[in-house]
């Protein structure tokens, strides 16, 4: 009896393990900007998109929320917040498309490297990609 209990909680601790490794190994909905999807590698820290998009890109983000927010921070190479900017914030209601054109200071934004957090049904997809 006391082999069987081990090798149930052994079993339990190793599917919860997985379900917790499953969690940070893929975005929690898709997102699109620019019509191409964010892909997700696991060798690296964010999902991607893979060629610049324009400053007045559409989003599509596959998540029922309301609202849907999304922050767009400048960042570096890296991926690093770049010293003193400021968030650009995006509210999508009763939709899930938008934007990047859609910010709620209506400033458009600048070329160089971004990261897209888009907080939809309680989760956080975060991309990096590029303004052309």
């Amino acid at each position: 009896m006391k082999t069987f209990l081990h090798a149930l909680l052994s079993v339990l601790f190793l599917g919860l393990g997985i379900s917790h490794a499953q969690d940070y190994s893929a975005l929690p909905f898709p997102v699109s900007l620019g019509g191409q999807a964010a892909v997700y590698n696991k060798s690296e820290p964010f999902a991607k998109i893979a060629n610049a998009v324009k400053n007045d890109a559409a989003i599509e983000i596959s998540a029922q929320g309301n609202p849907i927010i999304i922050n767009v921070n400048k960042v570096d190479d890296k991926g690093q917040a770049a010293p003193g900017a400021s968030p650009a914030v995006i509210i999508l209601q009763g939709t899930s498309k938008g934007s990047l054109a859609g910010t709620m200071d209506k400033q458009k934004l600048a070329p160089g490297n971004y990261m897209l957090s888009v907080i939809a049904d309680g989760k956080t997809a975060t991309i990096l990609f590029k303004i052309e």
